[in-house]
């Protein structure tokens, strides 16, 4: 029972719109701070392609420097991108740039969500062939720069018969209201060809054929396999898709990256494959399409992540993550996810926090994610020494349980030993801790109910 008590004041405190906030900006500890993809299309003029390059750079490349020209604190913060397209002759072919500046009224704090990510796209009409990408970023204050030599991207057949299928784009789903005259808005994910746990999306890409009256039909399946024991963790496969003729047209001037599907030759079609991601587990993935189109086939593989951005730290220790939760297992669940097989442990820890998951048909659990959320916060805040023992102290504790308290009171007297009294006035509790040794390990001393 004390379990069941503590897990609901841990649900009915947690804030689910932290999901929101969490999937809004690339994770700096484990990706590049400069993603992008490159996707060649096909257009109207058959001998060129439409080269498509969607980038995000982080805040935290850029330095922010105070500004004095305004009453109130201001940070800014300045650069230019640089897009240069290599032919297989290594001869440049096409070249571009773009401004970057960002103004804060306080510098980026590392780990904390951000909304000021400075996305965009570049697009270059170029003759088929094969092609090497260089993409540079650099600070205009430090000096400091990023640069990308490693993308390559083929575009060197146009088949005058059989089926030509483009690389694929994770879009949002389409909305009704995006639809008008013919034409499609879609709304690239833009994470480096990446989707974020949890998130809904449709995977699009071009199919061109000289049949323009045939039907074309699409067979998927996404397989992951465990890095571990190479068993396959997760398998989906379908047939849902629908399409439509045109070609693709970035949208200039908008606040949010857009493209549009436009009428244009029969011969391109493109398909918007509804495909589950939001199912999928953090890890690497292989899709695999496979296009028909009367006796016509072309199978495509294509790899790519499912990205949790901003992980708790504390997930990446496996015996720090099942230990935590002695707070909220039974001794059973504790048991049988600190068994010695991995696999049983593994299994136990996805069975017990799938049960707590407020929306099963998403990978993401916004519970789990909030409470390591709070062990990596009483780590950090709490620990009493060298090891990562916050979690296990008694303000930890309560941390990890009710959350942040809405008032702390520190009383520091004279011979008297420091205090500090949490209050959540949302839960009409109050809990007072004391450091008698003066080793700043508080005791939790009273816990009151008003």
């Amino acid at each position: 029972m004390r379990h069941l008590v503590f897990f609901f004041v841990l649900c009915s405190s947690i804030s689910f719109a932290q999901f929101d906030k969490e999937t809004t900006r690339s994770d700096a500890r484990t990706m590049s701070p400069v993603i992008f993809e490159a996707i060649p299309y096909w257009s109207s003029d058959t001998t060129s392609i439409e080269l498509v390059i969607l980038y995000r750079v982080s805040p935290s490349f850029l330095f922010f420097a105070k500004t004095n020209n305004t009453q109130q604190e201001n940070y800014e913060a300045k650069g230019e991108l640089v897009v240069e397209i290599i032919d297989s002759n290594n001869v440049t072919v096409g070249r571009d740039s773009r401004p970057m500046r960002i103004d804060r009224i306080s510098v980026p704090v590392e780990d904390a969500p951000s909304s000021d990510e400075i996305q965009g796209i570049f697009t270059f009409k170029l003759k088929k062939g094969f092609f090497k990408i260089v993409i540079e970023a650099k600070d205009s204050e430090s000096g400091k720069s990023f640069i990308n030599r490693d993308t390559k991207v083929d575009a060197r057949t146009f088949p005058a018969s059989g089926l030509n299928v483009s690389p694929i784009m994770f879009i949002d789903p389409v909305q009704s209201d995006s639809i008008s005259s013919g034409h499609t808005i879609i709304f690239p994910k833009n994470h480096g060809g990446n989707v974020i746990i949890g998130q809904a999306g449709v995977c699009l890409f071009q199919v061109v054929s000289p049949d323009t009256s045939t039907d074309i039909h699409l067979s998927w399946k996404i397989q992951s396999k465990n890095e571990d024991d190479d068993e396959i963790s997760q398998k989906l496969q379908g047939e849902q898709c629908s399409q439509q003729n045109g070609i693709l047209a970035v949208i200039e001037n908008t606040k949010r990256i857009s493209c549009a599907i436009i009428q244009g030759p029969a011969h391109s079609r493109f398909i918007f494959a509804s495909i589950p991601v939001e199912r999928l587990d953090a890890g690497t993935y292989l899709l695999t399409t496979i296009v028909t189109q009367g006796a016509l086939k072309s199978v495509k593989e294509f790899r790519y992540k499912v990205i949790w951005p901003l992980r708790p730290r504390s997930l990446s220790d496996p015996k720090l993550t099942v230990d935590a939760l002695k707070l909220i297992a039974t001794e059973e669940e504790f048991d049988q996810m600190s068994a010695f097989s991995s696999d049983k442990s593994r299994k136990a820890f996805q069975a017990f926090w799938y049960k707590r998951n407020p929306d099963t048909t998403r990978a993401y659990n916004s519970v789990m994610a909030e409470y390591y959320r709070r062990v990596d916060e009483s780590i950090k805040r709490f620990s009493v020494t060298n090891e990562k023992d916050g979690y296990r102290t008694d303000r930890g504790r309560i941390y990890i349980l009710f959350g942040a308290p809405s008032i702390t009171n520190r009383l520091l007297k004279p011979n008297s030993a420091p205090t500090e009294i949490w209050t959540y006035e949302n839960l009409k509790k109050r809990f007072t801790f004391k450091d008698s040794k003066k080793n700043s390990n508080y005791i939790l001393v009273k816990t009151e109910n008003y």
